[in-house]
């Protein structure tokens, strides 16, 4: 069993980066929409949709890496058969993880932050990041919980893995993210 400290680190190591790149599509999405437009409700939705862009598109192609490199994909040989095998498995790890915390983040949380942000401490930049960072605390609230129970239908096997790493010359991803037992970063380089 890992600690409490492990798991956490684990949490910060495979979701710091989706993060970071989520938070600059918002405030830049934010930004120009009220520019553009000179309202905080179009703010507050154009960078909901920014964040989510740039978060995910990270997700998608992390998990999209590590599935294609599992034993489960690599034993249909490649071909049309491995690719609806990998997008059907990438679908479904991301609607495990993040979809509970996505819904409740998407239609009411995040929205309505970023709103009462700007209308509390005027329309920029810093309020929008106040918003974003309270809604989340309630966003990962639930990922962590939804990834935790979801752990084996969300990441590929620790053993395909550690030989598709094996094979390209890598250091095993499980030895990188020990807290995590088999990391969505299947191999990504960083």
């Amino acid at each position: 069993m890992t600690s409490n400290r492990a798991r956490a680190r684990g949490w910060l190591l495979r979701y710091l980066p989706l993060e970071v790149c989520g938070t600059i599509a918002a405030l830049v999405g934010a930004w120009l929409a009220f520019d553009a437009s000179g309202s905080l409700a179009v703010a507050a939705l154009v960078g909901s949709l920014a964040e989510s862009v740039g978060y995910y598109a990270i997700v998608v192609v992390r998990t999209a890496r590590g599935h294609a490199a599992s034993d489960r994909v690599l034993r249909l040989g490649g071909g049309v058969r491995a690719a609806l095998a990998t997008s059907g498995l990438t679908l479904r790890s991301v609607a495990v993880e993040f979809g509970p915390a996505e819904v409740v983040d998407s239609v009411l949380v995040r929205p309505a932050l970023l709103w009462a942000a700007g209308a509390v401490w005027g329309a920029n930049p810093g309020a929008w990041l106040l918003g974003k960072l309270a809604a989340d605390a309630v966003f990962y609230a639930i990922a962590i919980v939804s990834f935790e129970l979801g752990r084996r239908i969300v990441l590929p096997s620790a053993s395909a893995s550690a030989s598709a790493a094996a094979a390209a010359g890598r250091p095993s991803p499980t030895a990188i993210l020990r807290p995590i037992d088999r990391p969505l970063t299947t191999g990504a380089p960083r």
